[in-house]
């Protein structure tokens, strides 16, 4: 039997496993070095792996970062600028520097605060009850005008919260502001349905530019020389809209006539633009309500007893119109030392622009301020302070309170820009007169109708028609020699008592103004012709 030798003891084994355990340690670490060693040594002979590589790998990562930002702050500047291009109404911000015009005179209004989430936030709360009670409750009796013009400040704040949320396609339904916007809109404005869902819809299917006329029967003796001398006496192009109240208001005899006697001329019924539940149309009334219906984005408005000596077309280059986005003129200067128009403004209005303190009104050097027979809007800059002008010229705050202060629609353009601080531009030149020395009155004063000069101080247009006092004289026709201005007026006769600014109409006026005369001599024969029923269009002649 072969002798195996000794078995390993315990102490043996122990050791042996730590010295193969020592080794072990020993060669992973050497091995560590040696790839440490090789990995730096290839690492330095890789040229893109040095310093001034990493580096630049570094810069270029932050270009790309800063690149791409950029880019979407481009993107969002242009998307920001497209939903400002689009909005509904882009009223335009005027600062006191844009007032300091020699030619005009600006009102800069104190802007309406604008509508916030924390204002949502409040009026859904409990507190927020007394908010809507203040704007939802009705007076008994008069219209407050005070309140109306807090509601229509509100309306105005929420309207421009929400336009460029619509603008942007962006859901606004949900928002619980919009529930309020609907409540308010149809409060103020209920005449607006069905015809639009919303004042955000209003300019929607407006565009270029027109001139807009409200005739009725009365007003057709007047108003047909006038749009004769715009087409062909001024060869003016421009689109014009005839409106009138319902079918009583202009028969359908005149109304076929003005279609075929002028071109690119449309007729419209103003009840079948409003709700006339509330409107309930007559007179003066409905002349704002005709801008606002009317297809076209800028408008001027004329009475039919409106006379121009320029192409109307030029008003819309006039600088106050182009800064403003309205363009009024200024009435005659009359009954100095009535301050009731004063008192009324401080009684609802909390903040007027800066031309309001300054107004005739305001100082009581004058109880008329506007002269409505021509205004010029854009309504995509100013629909909210139109809309305001049109609440005034409503049924129930037309006969209770506004024409009880105003001697009809004259004021209600600028108080109702007043109301909701839309800016708005007045020429800088008081209502002058045109006539003749001594038509009527004083042999050295110029007496006849009011007449409204451009920026340069030229005569421009007039109003009050072609008769030298259409309520006294039926066939005495005005004289158009001369002009004068000033603020001296007699009102039984109509002149200007200054003589220092007395001026002689160029020879080029002068036959403008026969002209006229004769184009009323035609509607004389055609008008009684349309009464017998025996008119024939002049295409048929």
């Amino acid at each position: 039997m072969v002798n195996m030798g000794r078995p390993w003891g315990t102490k043996s084994l122990i050791a042996i496993f730590m010295a193969v355990l020592l080794l072990s340690t020993v060669l992973f670490q050497f091995g560590t070095q040696i790839q440490s060693l090789v990995t730096s040594e290839a690492q330095d002979n890789i040229p893109w792996r040095d310093d001034a590589a990493i580096e630049e790998s570094r810069l270029e990562d932050e270009r790309k970062a800063r690149d791409e930002a950029e880019k979407k702050a481009r993107e969002e500047d242009e998307r920001l600028k497209w939903i400002s291009d689009h909005l509904s109404v882009r009223e335009p911000v005027l600062t006191e520097a844009d007032a300091n015009i020699a030619t005009h005179d600006y009102a800069v209004p104190i802007p309406v605060s604008s509508w916030t989430k924390d204002d949502t936030k409040q009026y859904t709360s409990v507190f927020g009850q007394l908010f809507l009670a203040d704007l939802f409750t009705k007076p008994e009796k008069l219209p407050d005008f005070k309140l109306l013009t807090v509601q229509q400040r509100v309306f105005k704040a929420l309207f421009q919260y929400f336009d460029p949320i619509i603008t942007a396609g962006q859901d606004f339904r949900s928002d619980p502001a919009w529930e309020l916007y609907e409540r308010l809109e149809n409060s103020l404005y209920p005449w607006l349905k069905p015809n639009w869902s919303n004042a955000f819809h209003i300019n929607n299917n407006t565009q270029g530019r027109g001139i807009v006329m409200c005739i009725g029967n009365d007003q057709f003796k007047y108003a047909v020389p006038t749009l004769k001398g715009i087409r062909h006496g001024l060869n003016s192009t421009l689109p014009i809209q005839v409106y009138y109240i319902r079918d009583d208001d202009l028969s359908e005899t005149r109304r076929r006539y003005l279609l075929l006697e002028f071109t690119d001329l449309t007729i419209h019924k103003a009840v079948d633009s409003f709700n006339d539940r509330y409107t309930r149309f007559g007179g003066w009334s409905v002349k704002s309500y005709a801008m606002l219906a009317s297809s076209f984005s800028e408008v001027i408005l004329m009475d039919a007893d409106v006379y121009f000596f320029k192409n109307p077309e030029l008003l819309f280059n006039d600088p106050g119109y182009k800064t403003t986005g309205s363009l009024f003129y200024y009435d005659r200067t009359l009954f100095p030392g009535w301050d009731d128009g004063r008192k009324w403004l401080e009684s609802f209005l909390p903040t007027v622009s800066s031309h309001a303190l300054n107004t005739r009104w305001w100082t009581a050097r004058s109880a008329h301020e506007q002269e409505s027979g021509v205004v010029i809007m854009d309504k995509r800059k100013c629909l909210l302070g139109l809309l305001s002008t049109c609440k005034m010229n409503d049924k129930r705050e037309r006969d209770e309170v506004t024409y009880k202060h105003v001697h009809g629609d004259k004021e209600t353009f600028w108080i109702g820009y007043e109301m909701v601080q839309t800016p708005y531009a007045f020429v800088k030149s008081y209502g002058a007169v045109i006539g003749g020395l001594g038509d009527g009155g004083n042999s050295a004063n110029v007496c006849g109708n009011q007449l409204h000069l451009d920026i340069d101080g030229d005569p421009l247009w007039w109003n009050g028609g072609l008769l030298r006092d259409k309520n006294k004289w039926d066939n005495r026709y005005m004289m158009v020699t001369h002009f004068a201005e000033g603020e001296d007026w007699e009102f039984d006769t109509s002149c200007i008592k200054e003589t220092d600014k007395i001026r002689t109409f160029s020879n080029k006026d002068k036959d403008l103004g026969k002209l006229y005369q004769k184009y009323d001599a035609q509607r004389k024969k055609e008008e009684k012709s349309i009464e017998e029923d025996t008119w024939i269009p002049t295409k048929s002649k």
